[in-house]
């Protein structure tokens, strides 16, 4: 009988470790943290770098409940590169840039002291090209630059944002998990499958 309440108490205690170290790390991942530039491609015509904002709220109703957790907004900003190929609207085709911006809103649960669960929901998924910001860098036959496309600037960036949208889903599918979840000052470190990131804190720190 006595072994039997020493294991419970040591079981409980090591509950009540666990729970304070969850805890933990969710009030401090809490905030906005913006990462540093990574390449996406689409696989066929476009790629292009992104610069995200993990942004992490914490959810009263889901701690309530016993675990720890929220809201998360991720957002991007996108420059990206494709080529245009010749149709109704162009003679020949063009190497462009163009910039974006993205956004994807799911939750967030710290399901153990260096681990969080991810649950984007990808059907939130926006990306917006500015046509203005479309730049053509060249003629891809002849390399000269090529610039009157102002008719067809709402029509390509149609194109590269639906690309770029195809492209994202792929990347935002794979976030599931960030492992060994470490926060050191304003630096928020993690990885998602062999991937490394480290993010920094925007604002001040919670």
């Amino acid at each position: 009988m006595k072994n039997f309440i020493t294991s419970a108490c040591l079981f409980a205690a090591l509950a009540l470790v666990s729970c304070n170290d969850n805890a933990r790390l969710a009030s401090e991942v809490q905030g906005a943290w913006t990462g540093t530039p990574e390449n996406f491609t689409d696989n066929s015509v476009v790629t292009a770098t992104i610069l995200e904002t993990f942004d992490f709220v914490s959810d009263g109703t889901v701690i309530a409940k016993g675990s720890h957790g929220g809201s998360v907004v991720i957002a991007g900003m996108i420059t990206a590169s494709t080529q245009v190929v010749a149709d109704a609207g162009l003679v020949e085709p063009l190497s462009l840039t163009a910039t974006a911006k993205s956004t994807i809103s799911g939750t967030w649960t710290v399901i153990d002291d260096d681990e969080i669960a991810l649950s984007l929901n990808l059907q939130s998924l926006a990306v917006d090209v500015d046509p203005s910001t479309l730049v053509v860098e060249g003629n891809v036959l002849t390399g000269n630059d090529t610039p009157k496309i102002d008719s067809i600037r709402p029509s390509v960036a149609a194109t590269i944002g639906a690309s770029m949208k195809r492209a994202l889903e792929n990347r935002y599918a794979s976030f599931r998990h960030l492992d060994d979840v470490k926060v050191k000052g304003p630096l928020l470190k993690f990885e998602i499958g062999k991937m490394d990131c480290v993010f920094t804190r925007q604002g001040e720190a919670q």
